[in-house]
């Protein structure tokens, strides 16, 4: 087992404990945790490091890899891309202008037409999560009084 120079890690306990508390996810925690522990306890190897944070141990070793070559900044940075979706970026473009320009009446006529135009299936989740993505927001009636007076209503205009 390699032993971890311990001299790299520029920043002092209170400040790791501070960017702890301030960090914007909490994935980026237990990282910090480990610098931590790694300050706080100097005759510990990783190992046993690995074993108070419940982590396995490979994991802190590429955590280590990560601080070593990039610093905090390499620690702490998240390249994990999430689903880019079914449609491709034409297709979705596509969709757009169809959404805007004559719009759907339902969420099931954009799956039919998605479907027939495209050949890919979506369920309603799958087209709420979509209109969600390209920031649509969903047209919806407002309440009407069964009550009201339509003569009224033309008066009042």
């Amino acid at each position: 087992m390699k032993t971890i120079d311990r001299t790299l890690i520029k920043e002092s306990i209170e400040e790791l404990k501070d960017l702890q508390k301030k960090v914007s996810h909490r994935r980026f925690v237990l990282r910090i945790q480990m610098l931590i522990f790694l300050k706080e306890y100097p005759r510990k190897p990783l190992k046993e490091i690995s074993e108070l944070l419940h982590l396995h141990y490979e994991t802190l070793k590429k955590w280590w890899k990560k601080y070593k070559e990039g610093g905090l900044e390499g620690l702490l940075e998240w390249k994990v891309k999430g689903y880019p979706g079914k449609m491709k970026e034409e297709q979705l473009k596509e969709f757009e202008k169809e959404l805007n320009e004559k719009g759907f009446s339902s969420q099931k006529e954009m799956m039919k037409w998605i479907y027939e135009r495209f050949g890919i299936e979506y369920c309603q989740q799958g087209i709420s999560n979509l209109l969600k993505r390209i920031g649509a927001k969903k047209k919806v009636g407002r309440p009407v009084n069964v009550r009201k007076d339509k003569e009224q209503e033309r008066e009042f205009r």
